[in-house]
């Protein structure tokens, strides 16, 4: 059904309505905020009425007029897997004079120079690097990119192949000007520290954009259905407007539970890499003692310590279920840093769902840059919430409280000597 829907939307036409970007489906233009997941090959996760990422990606970068600015981690790719036809979208589009600028994080540029070199070599496609680690003290770990400054991608997908076909992952689409300003200008302040310009808080096109001020959003879907969105980022001090960091977001969200709260995460700990805040921790044990019922969802990769302690220890707790995740293996062989649970999203009272490129540890929200959105709409809700359930049944364990853990091989050599691919 939904390769028939994307098969439509790539050859839709684009529409404008209220300064936004839209696709024209079924004769009339879709919903502005649009959930898009990625499905492992050879699993029943996800939720069928969400989006597919690779032919979601191509679209809207195919639909490009003017500029296109992807924020992102690193750009990881593998002959005949479905990256390639973004990345030649993206080629298309400089060719026809939209102006690409592209920013990475360096260390993993140097883990995956390409193909991030050969775009860069492209005419009007600019590849920038950024050390964060001498910013904040870690990594540019967010995932996003706008289109001609009127609509913005984010989630849990890394640009990498992997992140398409053998990961499960969660994203939004926002096609609203105003919301994509916000994202615009956090990729603006990034692309200036990127060149050096930025690098010290005191700077003045630093001090400027945190000056500013960015409120909540309200985007109509369809007559009686509306989205009231909340932007947030990381670390809150190198940014916009501090009072939209994502970690008070998060456990705002958590306080004000009424019923349940679902999470997913590819980890979860309070400690780690020499920070320590437990303030998620301490919101979720106060969720639980006021009768709130909470359900964790952590990938087998969170099965080293200090880790897996705090989960078992979360796991104690009446009205909290933790459960760790596991993608089988592809039947083609090993795959490298792949086949797992990767999205980061939380849904509470089937009303409100927040999204974002951070783990929940606090050195993603302390150190590293990540860029999230907070929705409070029962539709999308619902769709979340259906996503979280699959996995949930399918491929998620409870923590053993008397098990002893250890942590699961996923790197590039095969852990038990059999065939890898992509390696």
């Amino acid at each position: 059904m939904y390769d028939l829907i994307q098969a439509v939307s790539l050859k839709a036409g684009v529409v404008r309505r209220g300064g936004s970007l839209g696709h024209v489906r079924g004769g009339r233009t879709e919903a502005k905020v649009i959930l898009v997941e990625s499905v492992p090959v050879e699993t029943a996760l996800g939720n069928p009425d969400t989006y597919r990422t690779a032919a979601f990606w191509q679209s809207r970068i195919a639909a490009s007029k003017r500029d296109l600015c992807f924020e992102e981690f690193y750009l990881s790719n593998w002959p005949g897997e479905p990256l390639q036809p973004i990345l030649d979208e993206i080629g298309k589009a400089a060719a026809r004079g939209v102006k690409v600028r592209i920013l990475l994080d360096q260390g993993m540029h140097r883990t995956y120079p390409q193909p991030a070199d050969s775009l860069g070599k492209i005419p009007n496609i600019e590849v920038r690097i950024i050390d964060f680690g001498s910013i904040a003290g870690g990594v540019q770990h967010s995932k996003y990119f706008t289109v001609d400054g009127e609509a913005v991608f984010l989630g849990s997908q890394n640009m990498d192949w992997r992140a398409l076909n053998h990961i499960h992952e969660m994203g939004v689409w926002i096609a609203d000007s105003s919301v994509t300003r916000f994202y615009q200008d956090l990729f603006e302040l990034d692309w200036k520290m990127s060149a050096g310009m930025g690098n010290k808080i005191q700077d003045a096109s630093f001090a400027q954009s945190a000056s500013r001020h960015y409120p909540d959003y309200k985007i109509l879907q369809s007559p009686g259905d509306t989205v009231t969105l909340e932007t947030s980022y990381s670390p809150p001090t190198f940014g916009l407007d501090i009072n939209h960091g994502d970690l008070d977001r998060i456990v705002h969200k958590i306080e004000i539970a009424r019923h349940e709260i679902v999470m997913q995460s590819l980890t979860y700990s309070p400690k780690g890499h020499g920070e320590f805040d437990d303030r998620i921790d301490i919101a979720l044990r106060r969720a639980a003692a006021r009768g709130v019922k909470v359900k964790m969802l952590i990938s087998d990769w969170n099965q080293g310590h200090p880790e897996i302690d705090y989960l078992k220890s979360l796991a104690c707790i009446p009205s909290i279920e933790a459960r760790l995740g596991t993608v089988p293996e592809w039947s083609g062989g090993y795959i490298p840093f792949a086949r797992v649970e990767h999205c980061k999203y939380m849904v509470v009272d089937t009303l409100i769902t927040w999204i974002g490129t951070a783990n929940w540890e606090p050195n993603y929200f302390y150190k590293t840059r990540n860029v999230a959105v907070t929705l409070t709409n029962r539709n999308l809700a619902k769709q979340a919430r259906a996503s979280f359930e699959t996995s949930w049944t399918t491929v998620a364990a409870p923590v053993d409280l008397s098990r002893d853990y250890k942590p699961k091989p996923h790197g590039a050599r095969s852990p038990d000597g059999r065939k890898s691919y992509g390696n």
